[in-house]
């Protein structure tokens, strides 16, 4: 965790030894001031949210181009009792309301199934998937696949390009292409949309296995898109 309440404000560590508790599950948090990473907040007898990860940089700055109170939302299943917590919460509460994850490494198919079904219930959700070359994270397949040249396309007044990786394996595209919540890649400060199914079903001829469609935005758009802010 980046943010924990202490004495009444949501905030990151800035001492070492700080102590406070978690407004989720009431475990107590304890203050870890790395010398090679971010300050943040360790739970002392494990994290409650079982799909936590460790974080860096890039996501600290993502989340910072969002407001304080919608960074790091706590999110229960009435149901069942499951919680987790949101990267980003975007107008909670709303018929608009936006969840935002923010994926650096690697998950499965089951697991980013069953992200989107547990945010999927009350909010819109989006992806946010960093493309790097960092533990052979597909950032010179996707680099050498962009293509928006041979075969463009519009749709709703939107450029998309299809394309066709260039990699040995097709299965990171081709998982992303079935997801179910709409997909954004993050490749060198570049932000590009995939085409979900059914924009697909748009495009002039069907995408076949190794083929994407994606389209370009600046990352103004994209955060207005996540704050659902009409240009």
């Amino acid at each position: 965790m980046l943010y924990a309440w202490v004495d009444g404000a949501k905030r990151p560590p800035i001492a070492k030894g700080e102590r406070t508790a978690c407004r989720d599950c009431g475990g107590i948090l304890t203050a870890v001031m790395p010398v090679e990473n971010i300050a943040h907040w360790r739970h002392k007898a494990g994290d409650c949210d079982r799909w936590s990860e460790p974080e860096g940089p890039w996501h600290l700055g993502w989340k910072e181009q969002f407001e304080i109170e919608c960074r790091e939302i706590g999110l229960i299943d009435a149901a069942t009792g499951e919680r987790h917590r949101a990267d980003v919460l975007c107008q909670a509460g709303t018929p608009h309301a936006t969840v935002l994850e923010l994926q650096h490494s690697s998950i499965s198919e089951d697991e980013r199934n069953a992200r989107e079904a547990f945010y999927g219930q009350q909010h819109r959700m989006f992806w946010l998937v960093h493309i790097h070359n960092e533990n052979a994270f597909h950032g010179y397949s996707f680099k050498f696949s962009l293509d928006f040249r041979s075969r463009p396309h519009t749709i709703d007044g939107k450029n998309f390009a299809i394309m066709r990786w260039h990699g040995r394996s097709k299965q990171f595209i081709e998982k992303w292409k079935r997801a179910h919540s709409h997909v954004f890649f993050d490749c060198e400060g570049h932000i590009f949309y995939l085409a979900n199914q059914a924009v697909s079903k748009r495009l002039n001829s069907p995408l076949k296995r190794g083929e994407f469609a994606l389209c370009h935005l600046s990352r103004d758009e994209f955060v207005r898109a996540v704050k659902w802010i009409d240009a």
